[in-house]
């Protein structure tokens, strides 16, 4: 049995490799700019969801709230239930907010006002005016957040509405 005769120009022998070489210089360059932004989105998102499930957790003891708690001051001087879910934020941001930061979380009422919605903040005053119907709640939460590429602080936000359901 005989090899086929190949012509002296085609021959294979010199570019064995040399694919696989390019590929092993390429593909670590290709890689490393699809991998370390898709890593800083992953972090990004990450505190997102985190600050997001924490606001919607704190709204959603806050709706429940019975009416008492909302009328009755906490050791801080806001009514009780907010004292409550400002607990429930940061023991939930406990482990994602940077040290040093400070979690300022804020909580809004929407009062039934002679027949027309009216946004104020929850205070005891307002929450014992007999003029004034709860209706919704809302709870926001800025997160500082520390891009693990730059090391740019950025922030996250997320607000919640929730309707009032408490007695």
């Amino acid at each position: 049995m005989r090899r086929p005769h190949r012509p002296t120009g085609a021959r294979r022998g010199r570019g064995r490799g040399s694919i696989a070489v390019e590929a092993a210089l390429a593909l670590p360059v290709l890689l490393a700019f699809l991998a370390l932004p898709s890593v800083a989105a992953a972090y990004y998102y990450r505190q997102y969801s985190a600050a997001e499930k924490a606001a919607h957790d704190a709204a959603l003891y806050l709706s429940t709230a019975p009416r008492s708690e909302m009328t009755t001051a906490g050791p801080d001087g806001s009514p009780a239930a907010l004292t409550v879910a400002r607990t429930i934020l940061a023991s939930e941001m406990a482990e994602l907010v940077p040290s040093g930061a400070s979690l300022d979380p804020g909580i809004s009422c929407v009062y039934r006002v002679a027949s027309s919605p009216n946004m104020k903040p929850c205070t005891l005053p307002n929450n014992g005016d007999p003029t004034h119907t709860l209706i919704q709640l809302g709870v926001s939460i800025r997160v500082p957040y520390i891009d693990p590429l730059t090391g740019d602080t950025k922030t996250v936000a997320s607000y919640v509405l929730v309707p009032y359901v408490g007695n």
